[in-house]
């Protein structure tokens, strides 16, 4: 995988880009076996099915770097490594499931439940950010956001501060992982029939029932 760059350091996400051999095992996994679990969902889409992640490949080659990465802040590198006073982190994928966004649609501001940390993959982008920012919509806003994906960032009765992501399909392999109570949206897109597809998943410690 190789890390996007930021201007901020000590972001609570990682931005990576998944290598071909990750992007063609994913596409591969949509063509599966697929249940719908938009009830379990807050996407307002019209498609949402759940998919597996065979022999654990993604959660091993992909993801299980990432929630190691997330949990290497000091407290934790300290009580693990020098301390001894905790064992290893050990986690485990417990849900896996492929959202189809039609225009119009959107998932609106949520966080995960029950589950550590979670990520977003952009598969295919069928919109670009320029275009859809010059919509009437949304032209003569002070915050256009139209196809964008969006973390909320705030604490308590403080300010909430907006960090926007303008997806293109330069986008697709782009993968964003984070804890999972880091709010975040996904705005709709307009004037596009193709439909946007993203997966997304969550992380739990392993052999546990959160």
């Amino acid at each position: 995988m190789k890390e996007e760059k930021t201007e901020e350091q000590n972001l609570p996400w990682l931005d990576l880009r998944l290598s071909k051999e990750a992007m063609d095992y994913l596409w591969d996994d949509i063509n599966g076996k697929q249940t719908d679990v938009r009830k379990k969902l807050a996407g307002n889409i019209s498609k949402s099915v759940e998919i597996q992640d065979k022999n654990n490949w993604f959660y091993e080659n992909v993801l299980k770097q990432c929630a190691e990465t997330i949990y290497k802040d000091w407290d934790n590198y300290y009580n693990v490594h020098v301390a001894k006073s905790a064992p290893p982190p050990v986690y485990e994928l417990r849900e896996l499931w492929v959202n189809y966004q039609k225009q119009h649609e959107f998932n609106p501001p949520h966080k995960h439940l029950d589950c550590l940390f979670t990520f977003v993959v952009f598969m295919k982008i069928p919109t670009h950010w320029k275009e859809q920012h010059a919509l009437p919509i949304s032209a003569n806003s002070a915050a256009p956001n139209a196809s964008d994906f969006q973390f909320l960032l705030g604490q308590g009765m403080g300010p909430v501060q907006n960090i926007d992501f303008p997806l293109c399909p330069e986008d697709e392999g782009r993968i964003l992982f984070f804890p999972a109570w880091l709010i975040h949206q996904v705005f709709p897109f307009y004037e596009c029939e193709e439909e946007r597809i993203t997966i997304s998943g969550n992380i739990i410690p392993a052999n546990t029932q959160i």
